[in-house]
């Protein structure tokens, strides 16, 4: 029996049963919040290109302009690029090379994609780590930007720091999620369960474009 919830599902319940259950809730949730943040990601860039005209036009005709835009310009975009990160990889909207997935069967493809959320999770990580130490070091030694407003440095690389974390965050998520759909739903009929039907970890489309 396919079931996507735990209200949906009629059989007997196990503790792997319950615990897949969890773990997909728990993902929908994450994934409500990996939207949102796309969304807010996407209407910053709207707004900035909005913004940036207004500054062109202003420039032209003389109207008042506003002061700093390089420099503002800058931080709206370390937010939209490195906070859309999560959403990106979550829905597929990343640069993925599939040529090989159609020729493996359901254990290599597995592992491929297992490797390359590792991989993703591992540079991220790297950066973070990176970049954390320098929102400390910063912040410290009173570091702040040479043109207007002076902000203090660290504020904005902090920023970039949340968006490689949660970027950490989603990809240890869905490497998590490949295993548990993948042995989950194998040791609940094992327990004694009804059929589960496994969810897929990446998108229809990716899945479609690989079948």
């Amino acid at each position: 029996m396919a079931s996507d919830t735990r209200a949906d599902y009629v059989g007997k319940p196990t503790l792997a049963s319950n615990t897949l259950f969890a773990y997909r809730a728990l993902t929908r949730i994450t994934d409500k919040i990996y939207f949102i943040l796309g969304w807010v990601c996407g209407l910053e860039l709207l707004l900035l290109g909005f913004f940036i005209t207004y500054q062109v036009v202003a420039r032209k005709v003389g109207w008042v302009m506003a002061p700093a835009t390089d420099v503002m310009s800058g931080y709206v975009l370390a937010m939209a690029a490195t906070w859309a990160f999560s959403y990106s990889l979550r829905s597929g909207a990343h640069v993925r090379i599939d040529v090989l997935l159609p020729y493996m069967n359901s254990r290599v493809r597995l592992l491929a994609d297992f490797l390359a959320l590792f991989a993703v999770a591992f540079f991220g990580y790297i950066t973070a780590w990176k970049m954390w130490g320098n929102v400390v070091d910063n912040y410290q030694r009173g570091v702040t930007t040479n043109d207007y407003p002076l902000t203090p440095l660290f504020i904005p690389k902090i920023v970039v720091a949340i968006g490689f974390t949660l970027l950490v965050i989603t990809a240890g998520q869905m490497m998590l999620s490949l295993l548990t759909e993948s042995w989950l739903p194998k040791l609940h009929r094992a327990m004694g369960g009804d059929e589960i039907e496994a969810e897929t970890v990446f998108t229809d489309e990716e899945a479609a474009g690989a079948a």
